[in-house]
């Protein structure tokens, strides 16, 4: 078995439990797509070739979905808007325990900022979901 060098530690190749590929495929690539496909191997921990027969085999096959770059960035400002709400919330809880311990907050300060809250994270999770809805109705 050959050896390969993966984050500057050197490994074993691991054989697949199944039978040997017999099938190669040339892809030809341009710059940055071989950047691309090289971080992605990296990351993954597997050869440039074994990266790439691994995604298209998983494309292919349909267990790996791409997510086109568009679709990509809204899922993640909605995943980071709601990340942002879940932090005002548990300051809410802190401003609810001050409260408690004899701080100078009011009910209805701490009632109008929780319905707020609450209104913008379902909102957030709406979006997420027809966000979900629509990617599904392309795939």
């Amino acid at each position: 078995m050959r050896k390969q060098r993966v984050f500057g530690e050197t490994r074993r190749r691991t054989r697949r439990n199944d039978e040997p590929r017999q099938h190669r495929v040339s892809l030809r690539l341009g710059d940055d797509e071989m950047a691309a496909v090289q971080a992605g191997a990296t990351l993954a921990r597997l050869t440039p070739a074994g990266y790439a027969a691994r995604t298209v085999v998983a494309v292919a096959m349909g267990t790996l979905t791409p997510i086109p770059p568009t679709t990509r960035d809204e899922l993640r400002e909605l995943l980071e808007a709601r990340t942002a709400l879940t932090r005002i919330g548990n300051n809410l809880n802190q401003l609810a325990r001050a409260r408690n311990a004899g701080g100078d907050v009011t009910d209805e300060q701490l009632l109008a900022v929780l319905e707020r809250v609450e209104a913008a994270v379902r909102r957030m999770d709406e979006a997420t979901i027809v966000n979900m809805r629509r990617r599904r109705r392309r795939d």
